[in-house]
C-alpha cells in the first residue's frame, strides 16, 4: 500500500517559483507561450525565476539536457532556500532517467512542493514513496498557463487554492472544457484563445465514497511506475488520464489489463478517471464502465469519470499521495491535514 505523506509546505503570494525542464525542451520551441504563462504567474502574486537549463535543448531534440543537467537543476531548486516550489515547463519523456540521480535528502528536509502532470508520474512517486513528500498533479508552465490570452480562470485558481494550502481542497467540475490545440508549432493556431466547446461535468459510474491516499497518472507509464517502485496500489484512490495529443479511441481496456497484470486493481479503494475531449462525457464513461465491467469484474469500489485532470482545460492543481475523501455528494475532498 502507498505510503502516507506529508503535505508541501503552503505557498502563498510573494512565493518564488523556480521553473524547471525535466523532460521536453517545448520552452525552447515556444519562448512566447512561456512568457504568457510567467506573466500569469506573476499576475497571481508569484516570484518567479527559471533553472539553468529551462530553456536548454539536447543533442537529439527530445530533453531540454542530459539527465546530468536536468537532474542537477531540480538538485538545486530543491537546496535553495529562496525557492518555495518547482514548477515543470513541460512533460513528455525524460523523467524517469532522472531518478538514479536524486538519491539526495533535500526533498526530505524542505518539503517544497514540485508541480506537474504527465511523464513527471515518475517524480511525484519518486517523492512520494522515498522520501515521503507530497507534490502537486496537474499543472505546467506551458500547457495549463500559457493559454491565450492566459490560462483558464479554473486552472490558475486551482493551483493558486491547492498551493496555499489555507485549508481543506474541494475538487468539483469546472464547467465547458476545451480540446487539445491540433498544434503548438504553428503561429497561427498557437496564439489564438481555445473555445471551450466541449461539454463538462463528471459521471459516477460507480456512486459510493472512498478514502485512501490519491496516486496515479498517465496510464500508459502506470505500469512501469509499479515496476520501478515495487508498488501496489493497494487502499489508493487511483486516477488516471491519458495524453490525448494523438486523439482517437484508445485502446483503455488493453491499457487497464496491463496495469492490472502488474498490481491488483481490485484492492483499490476508489478510481477517478480524467476527460476525454475527443468522446462524449456520457459515451466515455459508459466505455469506461464497460471495460472496468470486464477487466475487473470483481470491483465494487466507486468509480468517478470526466474529471477534470491533468490533460484537461481548465484543469485542477491536486495534491499528490494526500487523503482524498471521494464521495457524490462532497465530490474530491482534500482535508490537507498536517499543513502548516
Amino acid at each position: 500500500m502507498p505510503r502516507a505523506v506529508r503535505p508541501p509546505d503552503p505557498v502563498g503570494p510573494g512565493g518564488h517559483i523556480r521553473v524547471v525542464s525535466p523532460g521536453a525542451p517545448t520552452l525552447a520551441h515556444l519562448p512566447e507561450r512561456g512568457e504568457r504563462a510567467e506573466a500569469a504567474l506573476r499576475h497571481l502574486g508569484y516570484r518567479v525565476s527559471f533553472s539553468k537549463h529551462a530553456f536548454g535543448m539536447a543533442d537529439d531534440g527530445l530533453t531540454s539536457g542530459s539527465p546530468e543537467e536536468r537532474a542537477g537543476d531540480l538538485r538545486d531548486a530543491f537546496a535553495d532556500p529562496g525557492v518555495d516550489a518547482l514548477l515543470i515547463s513541460d512533460s513528455g519523456i525524460g523523467s524517469q532517467e532522472l531518478l538514479p540521480l536524486l538519491d539526495s535528502e533535500v526533498p526530505t528536509a524542505v518539503r517544497k512542493p514540485l508541480i506537474g502532470f504527465c511523464d513527471t508520474l515518475y517524480l511525484h512517486h519518486y517523492l512520494a514513496l522515498v522520501h515521503g513528500v507530497g507534490s502537486y498533479y496537474g499543472s505546467s508552465l506551458i500547457v495549463h498557463l500559457g493559454d491565450v490570452p492566459g490560462p483558464f480562470p479554473e486552472t490558475a485558481g486551482y493551483l493558486r487554492r491547492a498551493l496555499a494550502a489555507e485549508g481543506p481542497l474541494e475538487c468539483r467540475p469546472v464547467g465547458r472544457r476545451a480540446r487539445p490545440l491540433a498544434t503548438w508549432h504553428d503561429p497561427a493556431i498557437e496564439a489564438a484563445p481555445r473555445d471551450r466547446d466541449y461539454p463538462g461535468g463528471w459521471t459516477w459510474v460507480r456512486e459510493g465514497s472512498a478514502e485512501g491516499p490519491f496516486y496515479g497518472g498517465e496510464i500508459r507509464s502506470l505500469p512501469s511506475v509499479v515496476d520501478e517502485f515495487g508498488l501496489d496500489y493497494d487502499g489508493a484512490v487511483l486516477f488516471w488520464d491519458l495524453d490525448w495529443d494523438t486523439g482517437g479511441d484508445p485502446p483503455i481496456g488493453d491499457m487497464l489489463t496491463r496495469l492490472h497484470s502488474v498490481t491488483d486493481l481490485n484492492r483499490l479503494a476508489g478510481m477517478v478517471v480524467a476527460a476525454n475531449p475527443y468522446m462524449d462525457p456520457e459515451d466515455w464513461a459508459d466505455l469506461v464502465g464497460t471495460v472496468l465491467a470486464r477487466v475487473l469484474p470483481g470491483a465494487s469500489y466507486p468509480v468517478l469519470v470526466n474529471a477534470d485532470l491533468s490533460h484537461a482545460a481548465p484543469s485542477w492543481t491536486v495534491p499528490f499521495g494526500e487523503q482524498v475523501t471521494l464521495d457524490p455528494a462532497a465530490g474530491l475532498v482534500f482535508p490537507r491535514s498536517g499543513v502548516r
